[in-house]
C-alpha cells in the first residue's frame, strides 16, 4: 500500500510538472507571438509614417493624405473597407475618404436609387451626403468619448447598424478617434475582415496607432500649408509694394522758389495712401494727396488704378475741380460699394502767387501765412471719389483759391497724421499739427516735416509705428 501511494504521488507530481512545463511553453509561444505582433505593428506604423512624410513632402494636400490613411489602415488590418469621418466646424461628422464599400451608418433606402445606376456609386453618394451628429451611433460615440472601440462580433452588438443588404452587413468593426493633442480631427473606422473572422486586439492596436499618427500628419500638413500660404502672401505683398513704390515718385521736382518734402509711412507693407508733386505743361505745379478706404491688397490695387488715371487726367491741364470730376466718373464703376477715395488736388500758379484746390472729402489742407503769422484750414465742400454718380458728385465739389506769398507753408496730409493716438486715446489733431508748423516756420519743407514726424513719435502710444497709413506733403515758398 505504501508503495502504491508512493507511485501514485510520483505520478501526480510528474503530471503537475508536465502541466507546468506545457503551460510555461504555451506562455512562451504566446509571448513570442505577441512580440512578433509588436514587431509587425511597428513595421506597419513606420512604413505608414514614411509614406505620409513623403506625401507631405510633395506638398500640402489633405485629400491625398486622407486617401493614404484609409488605404493603409484597410490593408494593415486586413479589412474589406475603411472610412474616415472628418469633424466639421459645426461638430458634425462627414465622410472625407473611403476605401472599399464601407457600410453607411444610417439605413439605406435603395428605392431612391436611379434606374440604371450602379449600387456601389449609389452607396458612395449616400455616404458622402450623410452627416452624423455627435453621439450618433458608434461613430458619434467614439468622437465624443475619444476612446476607440473593438467590436469583434458585430451581429451581437446593438450599437452597430443592421443593414438588410448582404453587401452592407457588418460582421466585425474597429472605430478609433483621430486625435492630436486636444484636437479631434475625426474618426477612423474599418469594417469586415477579409478573412471572414473577427478583428483581433492586434488589429485594434494597429488601427489606433495609425489614427494617432494620421492626426499628427494632418496637423503637420496644415502647418506646412499655412507656411506656404504665408510665403505666397508675403511674396504678393512684396510684389504689390514694389509696384506701389514704382508708382510713387522717388523724389519731388526741383522748383525754383519752392522747397518741398514728403513723408510716407504705410501701416503695412502696402498702403492705401498716395501722393504726387509734378510740373504741368503750362509751368504750374500740381500737388495731390489721397487716401483709399481700407487696407491691404484690395486698397493697394484701387490706389494704383486711381493714381494712374489721375496722373493722365491731371496732365491735361484741367482745373483741380474738373480733374476730380473726370476721375470720379471714370473710376466709379471700378469701386466696390464699401470703398471710396478721399483726395485733395491743388495747383500752384506758374508765378507761385496763387494756389487753386478742390477737396473730395479729404482732410482740409493747412496754409501758414507769413503775413498773418498763423495757420488756417483751407476748407471747401466735396464728397469722396467713387461714392456717387456725377450728377450728385459734381455739384458738391467746390474749387477755392488762396494767396501763396513768400514764407507761406502749404501742407497736405492724410488722417494717419492727425488721428495718431496718445496713451489716453486722444488724437494728435490738426490743431497740434498747425502748432508744430508754426513753431518750425523758419525751417524749409524737409525741416518742417522732420519736426512733425518727431512730434508724432513722441505723441504716439506705439513707438516706431503708426496705426494707419501716414502721408505728409509740405511745400514752402521762398
Amino acid at each position: 500500500m505504501q508503495l502504491l501511494a508512493f507511485l501514485t504521488g510520483l505520478f501526480l507530481s510528474g503530471l503537475a510538472g508536465l502541466w507546468v512545463f506545457f503551460r510555461t511553453r504555451s506562455e512562451l509561444f504566446r509571448l513570442r507571438d505577441d512580440l512578433d505582433g509588436v514587431e509587425e505593428e511597428k513595421d506597419i506604423v513606420l512604413d505608414f509614417i514614411k509614406k505620409l512624410s513623403e506625401d507631405i513632402g510633395e506638398g500640402p494636400d489633405n485629400d491625398k493624405l486622407y486617401k493614404r490613411i484609409v488605404r493603409a489602415t484597410a490593408l494593415s488590418c486586413g479589412a474589406v473597407s475603411a472610412c474616415i469621418y472628418e469633424k466639421t466646424p459645426s461638430g458634425a461628422l462627414r465622410v472625407r475618404a473611403v476605401e472599399g464599400l464601407f457600410p453607411p451608418q444610417r439605413s439605406v433606402n435603395f428605392k431612391r436609387m436611379k434606374k440604371g445606376a450602379l449600387r456601389s456609386e449609389f452607396i458612395e453618394e449616400v455616404l458622402e451626403t450623410q452627416e452624423l451628429e455627435p453621439n450618433e451611433g458608434i461613430i458619434g460615440s467614439v468622437a465624443t468619448s475619444r476612446k476607440g472601440v473593438l467590436i469583434t462580433d458585430a451581429h451581437r452588438d446593438a450599437r452597430v447598424i443592421k443593414h438588410k443588404d448582404e453587401a452592407l452587413k457588418i460582421s466585425s468593426m474597429i472605430v478609433v478617434p483621430m486625435v492630436y493633442g486636444d484636437d479631434l480631427r475625426g474618426v477612423l473606422a474599418v469594417a469586415n475582415p477579409i478573412s471572414g473572422r473577427f478583428f483581433s486586439e492586434t488589429d485594434f492596436s494597429v488601427a489606433s496607432s495609425l489614427a494617432s499618427y494620421a492626426a499628427l500628419a494632418l496637423r503637420n500638413s496644415e502647418m506646412l500649408n499655412d507656411i506656404v500660404e504665408k510665403n505666397k502672401l508675403d511674396f504678393d505683398l512684396r510684389l504689390a509694394s514694389s509696384v506701389q513704390s514704382y508708382l510713387l515718385p522717388d523724389s519731388l521736382p526741383a522748383a525754383p522758389g519752392l522747397s518741398s518734402d514728403v513723408k510716407y509711412k504705410p501701416h503695412q507693407k502696402i498702403g492705401g495712401d498716395f501722393y504726387d508733386f509734378f510740373k504741368l505743361p503750362d509751368g504750374s505745379y500740381g500737388l495731390v494727396i489721397a487716401d483709399v478706404s481700407g487696407k491691404g491688397v484690395s486698397a493697394a490695387i484701387i490706389t494704383a488704378i486711381c493714381q494712374t488715371k489721375f496722373s493722365y487726367i491731371a496732365r491735361a491741364n484741367k482745373s483741380p475741380a474738373k480733374t476730380l470730376k473726370i476721375l470720379n466718373s471714370e473710376i466709379l464703376g471700378m469701386m466696390r460699394e464699401d470703398m471710396f477715395i478721399t483726395m485733395v488736388y491743388a495747383v500752384i500758379e506758374p508765378d507761385l502767387s496763387k494756389i487753386r484746390l478742390a477737396r473730395a472729402g479729404h482732410e482740409a489742407p493747412l496754409l501758414y501765412s507769413a503775413r498773418r503769422g498763423k495757420v488756417e484750414e483751407l476748407k471747401s465742400s466735396g464728397a469722396a471719389v467713387g461714392m456717387m454718380e456725377s450728377e450728385l458728385f459734381d455739384p458738391m465739389l467746390e474749387e477755392i483759391e488762396t494767396d501763396f506769398d513768400e514764407g507761406d507753408i502749404f501742407t497736405l496730409y492724410t488722417d494717419g497724421v492727425t488721428e495718431t493716438l496718445d496713451s489716453s486715446g486722444e488724437e494728435f489733431s490738426a490743431a497740434r499739427l498747425a502748432g508744430v508748423i508754426t513753431r518750425l516756420k523758419r525751417s524749409d519743407a524737409a525741416g518742417i516735416n522732420d519736426g512733425v514726424m518727431r512730434a508724432l513719435e513722441r505723441y504716439s502710444i506705439v513707438k516706431g509705428s503708426f496705426a494707419d497709413d501716414l502721408t505728409l506733403l509740405t511745400v514752402k515758398r521762398g
